[in-house]
């Protein structure tokens, strides 16, 4: 048998040395289901996580929202396949929170501009006021408090005025400094019925408490006059 050299044995047990190192530390490092520290997906990737039927559930980095260009967000799928949250926005918007039913529908979102809630849309009830329309001067006949969640309100007025009479009504609210400020134009009707959407940014602080009025003044004849509201919500940006 031949005699191998000292320095070739030393190698040999220097490199079973480092293969059983290996082998250790392979069984004491953590699983690969297990991540300490920080994951970092950069150059424009996507981490996705999919169930077993493959479906896809997430979706973070690159992706291409509903009726938007690809870009950077996030998706959020039920296991069924169906869009459910979305950080995405559309062409050059801001980026917008969106939640999704299952038919692709938005139904709540993010005002990205001016802060506060888009979507949905939330009713302002508004109650009658005590005193009816008698005279020339203001009088308010519609009354409402509410939190502003959205950035604009808008309110359907329909005003209606006998032959040769003439009805005028008006959207106000109660801005930051307790003045009443009025919302959009005026609404009149001469002789006729008319119903028109006052629709107005009002400038105040998201989520906070302001009263809303509608008022209305005779400011020709004496016939029947009446004023109105068919809705009152708040809108989006």
């Amino acid at each position: 048998m031949a005699v191998l050299p000292e320095n070739i044995v030393d190698r040999l047990r220097d490199m079973q040395r480092k293969i059983q190192q290996v082998a250790v530390e392979a069984r004491n490092r953590p699983a690969l289901t297990r991540i300490l520290g920080d994951l970092t997906v950069s150059g424009g990737g996507r981490l996705t996580v999919r169930a077993p039927d493959d479906k896809t559930l997430l979706r973070i980095g690159d992706i291409t929202a509903p009726n938007a260009a690809p870009q950077q967000g996030m998706l959020t799928y039920r296991d069924d396949g169906t869009l459910a949250f979305s950080i995405s926005g559309s062409g050059s918007d801001r980026q917008w929170v969106g939640i999704w039913d299952r038919f692709e529908h938005l139904v709540v979102s993010d005002d990205t501009l001016t802060g506060g809630l888009a979507r949905p849309y939330i009713p302002i009830p508004l109650y009658p006021a005590p005193t009816p329309i008698t005279s020339s001067g203001w009088t308010r006949v519609l009354q409402a408090g509410m939190f502003l969640q959205h950035p604009k309100i808008a309110v359907g007025v329909w005003v209606s005025a006998a032959a040769a009479t003439t009805v005028e009504a008006r959207v106000m609210y109660l801005n930051s400094s307790g003045v009443s400020v009025q919302l959009g134009s005026s609404v009149t009707a001469n002789g006729t019925a008319t119903t028109q959407q006052v629709i107005d940014f009002h400038g105040q602080t998201p989520f906070t408490w302001s009263n809303l009025y509608i008022e209305a003044r005779r400011t020709v004849g004496t016939g029947a006059a009446s004023a109105g509201v068919l809705f009152a919500e708040g809108r989006q940006t």
